[in-house]
């Protein structure tokens, strides 16, 4: 009770419930002159698969337990992990609930027809490894695209009931090869054997992207004019170089809880969209924000007229194609405390130069007792959704070469109920 009410004090400040933010839960906006927005012309379809109930000549897959929300999961080295976050378990037969961070590791095991134990396994167990980051929440992990290390920087520990916790500036490595951790050092300014931490102070509620294979994002609440460069070197095993890069344009304001992934937007390389959040007096916001990395000048994209996904924090954005990003979840304060979202949306950004975007709803929210509800995982935020190859991992040949597919894990209806159920979201061009 003492932790759920140190995790309420922290993320409350975040998500304070203010009139201004209290919009119909709809796929519909409104122009600023209060006219319905209008929707853009389809180019994608979604469509959820629960892969606990649809799966007829095929076991399901395994779940993780205890459920948690507020895990990071990546791909790194051809596979899909799952580090640490707040689990939630019942303790007694009244179904009291206690919620605790940890820093297990989890990956999900592909489907193989000679194996029927697939899904999620437990690699590392909660506390057994010396070795692995503490636990916590609220942290950013981000693997390198063409290499078997990913990186866990900062979070939240909530510590002893009653002290408040720390906030983390650490940095740990996992080969996800051998599924070991490591504290890598850094290559300059720091004495010999001194673990590498995060040049701007501790830090938690932030976002990480790869940039390249070589090159992690970091970007949190101080980031208004730069952001922090992590970049690693074959030459030098175990060794990483913070950079704090210095940036230009229309930044995003200073904000927490707020969702990134990598978008090409340009001939140069990888850029980084950011997506809403809140301030720290708990406005949420809609916007989006597209990082050029060869001239690191920020640009806000302007979806005006158009159709719009409502504020939101603690959603999750994906990487789509080479000009759109795919939204999903996150919570909204409405008159009845934050509601845990599961509408899909894409964000075209069509002119990098200029800032023309616009959203494509795939999916509206839809309420969990509603007729369909059984085809749709119910609303949340702090979830993770986590690029797949369908073929490759999940039984069946009902996927098509050209689908993308989408692994949700986790996640909580704040302060209800955290998730364990496993749903893909397939994405195809219409």
């Amino acid at each position: 009770m003492v932790i759920r009410m140190m995790i309420i004090s922290l993320i409350v400040a975040m998500f304070s419930i203010l009139p201004a933010w209290l919009v119909p839960v709809s796929a519909f906006a409104t122009t600023a002159s209060g006219s319905t927005a209008i929707r853009s012309e389809p180019t994608y379809s979604g469509e959820w698969i629960d892969l606990l109930q649809s799966l007829e000549s095929s076991p399901p897959p395994r779940r993780i337990q205890p459920p948690r929300s507020g895990a990071n999961t990546i791909t790194c080295g051809g596979k899909i992990l799952t580090f640490a976050g707040y689990a939630e378990e019942i303790v007694d037969t009244a179904s009291a609930v206690e919620r605790y961070v940890v820093n297990d590791l989890w990956e999900f095991v592909p489907y193989q027809e000679e194996n029927c134990e697939w899904g999620w396994k437990q690699r590392i167990a909660d506390g057994s490894d010396v070795e692995s980051p503490g636990p916590r929440l609220a942290f950013a992990m981000a693997g390198l695209p063409s290499s078997s290390n990913a990186f866990v920087l900062g979070g939240w520990d909530p510590q002893v009931p009653g002290t408040g916790g720390v906030i983390l500036d650490d940095v740990s490595m996992l080969n996800s090869d051998s599924l070991t951790w490591s504290k890598p050092t850094d290559a300059d300014g720091k004495a010999e054997g001194e673990p590498s931490i995060i040049p701007d102070g501790p830090t938690s509620r932030h976002v990480a992207v790869a940039l390249s294979d070589d090159t992690i994002c970091l970007h949190n609440h101080r980031c208004v004019d730069h952001v922090l460069l992590l970049r690693t070197s074959s030459d030098e095993q175990n060794k990483v170089r913070w950079h704090r890069q210095k940036t230009s344009g229309e930044a995003p304001s200073s904000r927490g809880l707020h969702c990134a992934a990598s978008i090409s937007s340009s001939s140069h390389g990888t850029n980084m969209c950011i997506f809403g959040g809140a301030a720290q007096n708990g406005v949420m916001s809609n916007e989006a924000f597209v990082l050029d990395t060869t001239t690191w000048k920020w640009t806000k994209i302007d979806c005006s007229g158009q159709t719009a996904p409502a504020p939101r924090a603690g959603a999750c954005l994906c990487a789509l194609d080479d000009n759109s990003v795919l939204l999903f979840g996150g919570a909204m304060p409405t008159e009845g405390g934050l509601l845990g979202l599961n509408d899909v949306w894409v964000l075209h950004v069509d002119d990098l130069k200029t800032g023309k975007g616009r959203w494509e709803c795939l999916i509206e929210h839809q309420s969990v007792d509603s007729e369909s509800s059984s085809a749709f995982p119910p609303g949340r935020n702090a979830a993770t959704l986590t690029a797949i190859d369908a073929r490759k991992v999940l039984p069946g040949d009902t996927f098509a070469e050209s689908d993308k597919c989408y692994l949700l894990q986790g996640g909580w209806a704040p302060f209800r109920k955290t998730y364990n159920d496993v749903f893909v979201l397939r994405v195809a061009s219409k």
